[in-house]
């Protein structure tokens, strides 16, 4: 299995960099992602209830499709440090990595209720963050306007309207997973969510429109019908595996910095291909403990879905953690490529920074290390 440090290839070209090889990459992902939307929606209005005879095996299968994009979290520290940077303590990163998840899913079948609970909020932090961040890199390492809100907008979509919306179609499975939550589908409760969420959402659109953001508006409106017409079972596995999973997997191509001479030549190929290398056993072993939970739960058509939620959830936390590094570290970079650059060198997206500016250094700026 290939490590995340390890040296670029000899071979591997290091001409002039290639200001657009980030921006190509993210757009190239973004498009994948609202093209599978879009389709999904599209058999809904021409198929009206052929995805609800489909949602389990659906389900399913984003869900497996989803795994990978957590595959290399274990890599991802080494990556946003200097080179050479805590090499002793790297052996110790899958194993706190796996306690973590351990003591995660110990207290989802201890206290299911606010596991349950627990792991909504941090989902929705998760799912907002990560978009918020896709389009900050897309956009050449600024903000969306009101960046909090647009985390908020992005997260109660995906989270909360699946739950107002459709309560019929996920109570019992809530109710097997969390028997004590059951309350977030009370008829009191989903008037209030569905307002607060509409209300956030809009208003995120109107700043983002309002400071020519328009692209990430209409993604923001595009993911809200694809939750609010979707069975939730067909929504979120779409989301999970094409557009969360897969933005994702870019990131994690561009803050590689062994991918950093293939992608200043603008070659996806190779960086695509070690990653594959890279997540390959790790996703195994996850696809291996979703088959093992669910042949120990109940024999009944839910339990493998059941148990890929248990298993997903457990991984949650490590998993926040590492995604809340990689954050802080595609925010530091940029400064550093600024520097590096010098007077009047342009610098297209946040994610060329690292790639470009500081893959010709061989490093990442020491003055601007990412705080942990």
């Amino acid at each position: 299995m290939a490590t995340g440090t390890a040296p670029a290839e000899p071979s591997a070209p290091r001409g002039s960099p290639d200001p657009g090889a980030a921006g190509r990459l993210l757009d190239r992902t973004g498009r994948i992602s609202v093209t599978a939307v879009a389709l999904v929606l599209a058999v809904h209005f021409l198929r009206p209830g052929w995805w609800d005879g489909h949602a389990p095996a659906v389900f399913v299968a984003g869900l497996a499709a989803g795994i990978p994009h957590g595959a290399v979290d274990h890599l991802v520290p080494a990556w946003c440090r200097s080179r050479g940077a805590h090499r002793r303590h790297r052996p110790l990163l899958p194993l706190g990595y796996v306690c973590a998840a351990a003591v995660a899913f110990a207290l989802a079948l201890w206290l299911p209720a606010p596991a349950l609970c627990v792991f909504l909020a941090l989902s929705a932090v998760h799912f907002g963050r990560g978009e918020t961040c896709v389009n900050t890199l897309r956009a050449g390492a600024v903000p969306p306007p009101a960046g909090t809100l647009c985390t908020v907008a992005y997260g109660a979509v995906v989270t909360v309207l699946p739950l107002v919306r459709h309560p019929d179609a996920v109570r019992a499975f809530l109710h097997t997973l969390a028997p004590g939550a059951t309350w977030l589908l009370a008829a009191p409760v989903r008037p209030v969510a569905t307002v607060l969420t509409a209300t956030v959402a809009l208003a995120a659109c109107a700043l983002l429109l309002r400071h020519r953001r328009r692209r990430d508006a209409a993604e923001l409106l595009l993911l809200a019908a694809l939750f609010w017409l979707v069975t939730p079972w067909v929504a979120f596995a779409v989301y999970f595996a094409a557009w969360h999973s897969l933005r994702h997997i870019a990131r994690l191509v561009l803050a590689d910095p062994a991918n950093r001479p293939a992608l200043l030549a603008g070659h996806f190929g190779r960086p695509l291909r070690r990653f594959c290398r890279q997540g390959a056993l790790p996703t195994a072993v996850v696809l291996a403990a979703v088959a093992v939970t669910a042949h120990l739960g109940e024999p009944h058509r839910q339990a493998l879905a059941g148990a890929g939620v248990a298993v997903l959830a457990a991984l949650t936390l490590p998993h926040l953690l590492v995604v809340t590094l990689l954050d802080r570290h595609d925010a530091h970079e940029p400064s550093c490529a600024d520097r590096s650059a010098g007077p009047g060198s342009p610098v297209r997206a946040g994610a060329v920074a690292p790639v470009v500016r500081a893959g010709e250094r061989g490093g990442a700026c020491p003055s601007r290390a990412p705080r942990t």
